[in-house]
């Protein structure tokens, strides 16, 4: 009895780990848009500024897939879990504290990516956390009471727990290979690194080994079906979670930047005469940074709109929602580099921030969309039924494609006339014009659909109301015949 007492709904353990894990994932970018931004803009030259910091913004990407990775394998591993003692509480904050110390280990293989040391730091980091998910998954199998009511009654629970725990000891098994050859070639060591954005892949691999093994070669095959990455499905209140926690934060770090370097100091303020003056002499920077806050916050309202109509998800759903975040991570860089650069009309760097710009916001919104695409292919598995009208498709399609479609105008507008940032940050404000619009569309065609179906239910009950007084109209027209004839 007194171990019952200890054991409490997993609900809150998840909401702070999805927190943690949208926390860590967006942060990273703020070592970007610090430094390595003020690096390209001390160059004078955006396009040889943002060569030098290349390879800073692929380990980014990195990165954040191996973060958000990291958090579906949590997401997995939870999936079957619907309550936790202090045993498996205590290990799940292990895991978040060690996944906290990614940021600093990325940056220190940005830094110094031929250095091993760098390479151990991150792959101890991977392997811990491996460990730590170990420990969670036995745990769990070990206290039947802690697993939802379909796992606890599936006849096959040491099966799988096998295959937990070879789902979450694949990245560190990886890493650790990549940690013992980085000392004898780094090359190696980074081709093992780049195995760990194909982990999904491998674990399918891994699980399908497994069974033809152990005998189960039909199953094993049927295990590496594409298919499975369509069939298999989960619910999506995690992932909704986690997709508000990176867009909040993004929305929120675009103001870091406008803190630190732009509230006027006293020697600015006596330089312009006043506050004001002080202030105006920044006007391209607010303007973008509302720009940017208005492109973030209608991003997420667009992925908010989704996940009303999408009721389940599967792989490539995820994945497509990962590719989303990831550009969208992108954009406290893509602020400052529009407010820097985006009045230099006449070196051509305005033109190339714009189309840097608008690229961002296409790869983050486009993805937005092959989403939905993918949704729609499976709406009976994914969907929920009142998003299988026609009219919600057309308008979900249009709503989708509306950032898609005026960042490509743009970039390519950009390669015909030079383009200020004024005038891709007022289109962004804009933008809350056309979705009201489009909006209003929608209520309309909606109520026109409505008194159409309306109007033919009215039609079809009329009809159906007549039938019985003609039907006794014709009874007694041949009741009039008959007494006609007999006479």
């Amino acid at each position: 009895m007194a171990r019952e007492d200890h054991i409490s709904p997993s609900e809150r353990s998840l909401a702070y780990s999805d927190a943690i894990f949208a926390i860590v994932a967006t942060i990273m970018i703020l070592p970007l848009s610090g430094q390595a931004v003020q690096g390209v803009a001390g160059s004078k030259d955006l396009l040889a500024g943002l060569l030098k910091i290349w390879f800073k913004l692929l380990i980014y990407a990195l990165a954040f897939v191996l973060v958000s990775s990291t958090w579906d394998t949590h997401s997995r591993v939870f999936r079957h879990i619907e309550k936790v003692n202090e045993t498996i509480v205590l290990l799940n904050l292990g895991v978040l504290m060690v996944v906290t110390f990614l940021p600093f280990a990325f940056l220190m293989i940005a830094e110094y990516p031929r250095e091993p040391a760098a390479i151990v730091l991150f792959c101890c980091c991977i392997a811990v956390v491996g460990v730590f998910k170990a420990a969670i998954v036995w745990q769990v199998y070990s206290r039947q009471n802690l697993l939802n009511e379909a796992e606890a009654e599936d006849g096959n629970l040491s099966s799988n727990r096998r295959r937990a725990l070879l789902m979450v000891m694949i990245k560190p098994i990886i890493a650790t290979i990549a940690a013992l050859v980085s000392i004898g070639s780094i090359e190696t060591a980074w081709a093992f690194l780049l195995l760990l954005v194909l982990e999904p892949v491998l674990r399918q691999i891994g699980e399908a080994v497994y069974h033809c093994v152990r005998g189960k070669t039909r199953y094993g095959l049927r295990v590496m079906r594409p298919s499975r990455l369509v069939s298999e499905t989960a619910e999506t209140s995690r992932l909704s979670c986690f997709s508000d926690g990176v867009y909040s934060i993004v929305a929120t770090l675009i103001i870091l930047d406008i803190c630190v370097n732009n509230v006027p100091t006293a020697a600015h303020v006596q330089m312009h005469g006043s506050v004001v003056k002080a202030l105006s002499n920044d006007a391209p920077v607010f303007l973008s940074y509302v720009g940017t806050f208005v492109t973030v916050c209608l991003l997420w309202y667009l992925h908010h709109t989704m996940f009303r109509h999408i009721r389940a998800q599967n792989s490539i759903v995820l994945t497509c929602n990962k590719m989303a975040l990831l550009f969208a991570g992108y954009l406290p860089i893509v602020f400052k580099l529009t407010g820097q650069f985006g009045k230099e009309v006449g070196t051509g760097n305005s033109s190339l921030a714009v189309q840097v710009n608008s690229a961002v916001v296409f790869l983050a919104s486009v993805w937005l969309l092959a989403m939905w695409m993918v949704a729609s292919c499976k709406k009976s598995e994914l969907l929920h039924p009142s998003a299988h009208k026609t009219m919600s498709n057309v308008f979900m399609i249009a709503h989708l494609s509306i950032y898609p479609v005026t960042s490509l105008v743009i970039f390519c507008l950009c390669f015909i006339a030079p383009i200020n940032s004024d005038v891709i940050n007022w289109v962004q404000i804009g933008m809350i014009g056309v979705f009201i619009l489009m909006k209003l569309l929608r209520n309309v065609a909606q109520k026109r659909l409505e008194k159409g179906e309306a109007e033919i239910s009215m039609d079809k009950t009329q009809q159906l109301s007549e039938i019985p007084t003609n039907a006794g109209s014709f009874r007694a027209m041949q009741e009039g015949t008959a007494v006609t004839t007999a006479v």
